[in-house]
């Protein structure tokens, strides 16, 4: 009998995984499609087109062409007209245009990170709204049995079938689970704003994906190979390059650049013609102290940057061993809890009527059940919560979306067999329409 029931529900695991497949494709679409029409989008899209604006006004020429005109009212009038040019002999321009290619490369990692940082926001305030409604539909059960118990205990009080002490017992549960009832229904609404705040929305339009979704699509996350992706290694890489073009322009900058202009007009009657040149002295301003901090700048990016990849490479592993830590502590929470608790409520009432469980007992066994429910969704929580750290930090948010919004099934899905169905009870999570 064991065996045809593990088989059983193997089959229909396997008959609704498309469909789960499915709804996880629309969930990732839906969630794209929110984040591309947040207000916050596009602030983050506009300061990206500033930062690009301003980065190619640095591959601007430096000097625009003068025109000028000249008027002398003397023994004859002169009237000329002239156009002068300052030239950059010392290629100033050259290193503002590779400036700015540095700075418009710094300028996308840094919308890719604020992009990144509002998807992984938006995902926080999903998972807090999931799990505080799951909290509040589990108090909310807790309630009705506790009702359901008051009704029958009043009854057989009245009919001296139970004791004064049992039946207060059971007014008191009753009352007592006002309170988490209460607390339940204040962090529901809180997840809510939150949830506004994040998404402009009261709800979401689609259900969360399987806990079990929340992992690697294909392989095993590793530290080290995700280390270059990182958004702020990239950063303090760019920000380096900055600094040694800058230094490059400083040391350009020390060196002058000449003008050079021509003119022509008459005087009287006669015409005349003229060359100028001009070339500023560096007597007073060299522009040595410039030169020295840009070179003072760098070596303080350069120091930056290998502190820097210490200090990631350390949150990485620690975000990876927490996720991994987490996720190990739900899924031995399911394997232990999960089938238990969808029938114990049921069994825990039939065996009290029958007469073979005190009401001590059962209302003991009612608050143990309930915070263990509570304890699964805590831990499916913080499982999630924990990888959305690490895809945030490891730059693979947007990556494990598309691949839930593209692949109907992730590379990699083990297959089911007797040894997974038998542990994979899956707690269904997301039923807000």
């Amino acid at each position: 009998m064991n065996i045809l029931r593990v088989y059983t529900l193997g089959l229909v695991l396997l008959l609704c995984a498309p469909l789960a497949s499915a709804n996880e494709q629309d969930w990732a679409r839906w969630l794209q499609g929110r984040l591309a029409e947040l207000p916050a989008s596009g602030a983050i899209q506009a300061r990206l087109d500033a930062d690009l604006a301003d980065s190619r006004a640095l591959a601007e020429p430096l000097y625009n062409p003068e025109l000028n005109i000249g008027y002398e009212n003397s023994a004859e009038t002169t009237r000329t007209v002239g156009l002068s040019q300052t030239l950059d002999w010392s290629g100033k321009g050259r290193v503002g245009g590779r400036v700015g290619e540095v700075a418009a490369d710094l300028a996308r990692v840094r919308g890719e990170k604020a992009a990144a940082g509002l998807t992984a926001d938006a995902l926080r305030a999903l998972i807090d709204f999931d799990a505080a409604r799951a909290r509040l539909a589990a108090a909310r059960e807790q309630e009705q049995r506790l009702r359901r118990l008051t009704e029958l205990v009043r009854r057989r009080e009245r009919s001296g079938d139970l004791g004064r002490v049992d039946a207060s017992l059971a007014y008191l549960s009753l009352a007592r689970v006002q309170r988490a009832l209460a607390e339940a229904e204040s962090a529901a609404t809180a997840a809510t704003v939150v949830l506004r705040e994040r998404l402009a929305v009261t709800a979401p339009g689609r259900p969360l994906p399987d806990a079990e979704r929340w992992r690697p699509l294909a392989g095993e996350p590793d530290a080290g190979a995700r280390l270059p992706y990182s958004y702020d290694l990239r950063l303090a890489e760019r920000q380096l390059s900055l600094a040694e073009r800058a230094s490059d322009l400083a040391r350009k900058e020390k060196n002058t650049d000449p003008t050079l202009g021509l003119r022509a007009g008459r005087e009287g009657g006669e015409s005349l013609w003229g060359l100028d040149f001009s070339l500023p002295l560096p007597l007073f301003n060299t522009g040595a102290p410039e030169y020295q901090a840009a070179l003072a700048g760098t070596e303080r990016r350069r120091a930056l940057l290998e502190k820097t990849r210490n200090d990631l490479l350390a949150r990485l592993e620690g975000a990876l061993t927490d996720y991994r830590q987490r996720r190990q502590r739900w899924r031995q929470w399911r394997h232990l809890a999960d089938a238990p608790l969808a029938d114990s409520g049921d069994l825990l009432e039939r065996v009290w009527r029958q007469g073979e469980l005190t009401t001590q007992d059962y209302l003991r066994a009612l608050d143990e059940r309930l915070q263990t429910r509570q304890a699964g969704v805590e831990l499916r929580q913080a499982m999630q919560r924990a990888w959305v750290h690490w895809l945030y930090e490891s730059a693979g948010l947007s990556g494990w979306l598309r691949g839930l919004a593209d692949a109907p099934a992730p590379a990699g899905e083990p297959a089911v067999t007797e040894a997974s169905v038998t542990e994979a009870s899956v707690t269904k999570q997301g039923t807000t329409p």
